[in-house]
């Protein structure tokens, strides 16, 4: 008699967790994947945009200008579709075995003769770099001097930019070039 409480006992436990692991197995493999809702607002990025009370040649002038100025590296530069393709590379202040590509994509749109509306978008790409050094070995235990070394990168992250003072840094410096340029050519 006691066999029979203590199975039913073990058969009623395995049921009811089994449910629950079988149900959470489902639930887990329904859900749609992240990407899905990438053009939702949620994936908005704050602080992106400025508008320029300035004519759209000016502008495009003073953001390549600050680009270049500012060491990235011009990949495309479209005049006809007002896109503006950059990346750049820096490493790591604090740590020299990590680095950062950076890619930018600037779109201008004209929306008055003298008013540009110019949007950012930045991807950050995180990479740490290790050398590690192959050892000649005394009686294979004890190693005396490198033979030769292997470099390896990871990346570590990648993910769109979202924080403003990117792009904060970027509209200060293209609005103080464009100020500039309206001001020589008022005179």
């Amino acid at each position: 008699m006691m066999t029979s409480s203590r199975t039913d006992h073990v058969r009623l436990f395995f049921l009811r967790y089994g449910f629950a692991c079988l149900f959470c197995f489902v639930s887990a493999c329904s859900t749609p994947p992240t990407y899905e809702g990438a053009f939702s607002e949620q994936h908005e990025i704050k602080g992106n945009t400025e508008l320029f009370s300035a004519p759209m040649d000016v502008t495009w002038g003073s953001i390549l200008e600050v680009m270049a100025q500012r060491g990235w590296l011009i990949q495309q530069a479209d005049v006809h579709s007002h896109l503006i393709l950059a990346h750049r590379e820096m490493r790591d202040k604090e740590d020299t075995d990590l680095s950062y590509a950076i890619t930018a994509t600037v779109t201008l749109v004209s929306t008055t003769e003298q008013m540009t509306q110019v949007i950012a978008a930045a991807n950050q790409t995180t990479e740490m770099h290790k050398k590690v050094y192959t050892w000649w070995h005394l009686l294979w235990l004890i190693p005396i001097f490198p033979t030769g070394s292997e470099y390896t990168t990871v990346v570590v992250n990648r993910d769109t930019v979202h924080n403003p003072q990117l792009y904060r840094d970027f509209f200060t410096s293209v609005k103080k070039r464009v100020d500039e340029k309206m001001v020589a050519g008022a005179r």
